[in-house]
């Protein structure tokens, strides 16, 4: 048998599966920040993707993939 490993899925425009979306920490803010395009059915799983990270952090959803990159980038700049 093989190992199946699950990864989100796009499914007529929404994410589907029990994998994280991509995503990045922020750990002068205290951040996770999550690229999320599908919007508000997804977001609510946020929640269950934090149980990975300590609790002081608090999960952001971005829609736009341009801003979720800039994000990044800038996160790592400083």
């Amino acid at each position: 048998m093989t190992k199946r490993k699950n990864f989100p899925r796009l499914r007529n425009g929404k994410l589907e599966g029990t994998g994280m979306p991509p995503h990045f920490i922020d750990e002068k803010k205290k951040e996770v920040v999550f690229h999320i395009p599908g919007g508000f059915p997804v977001t609510m799983a946020i929640p269950t993707w934090m149980k990975s990270f300590p609790d002081e952090y608090k999960g952001i959803s971005c829609r736009c993939e341009e801003t979720f990159y800039k994000l990044r980038a800038k996160v790592n700049e400083g």
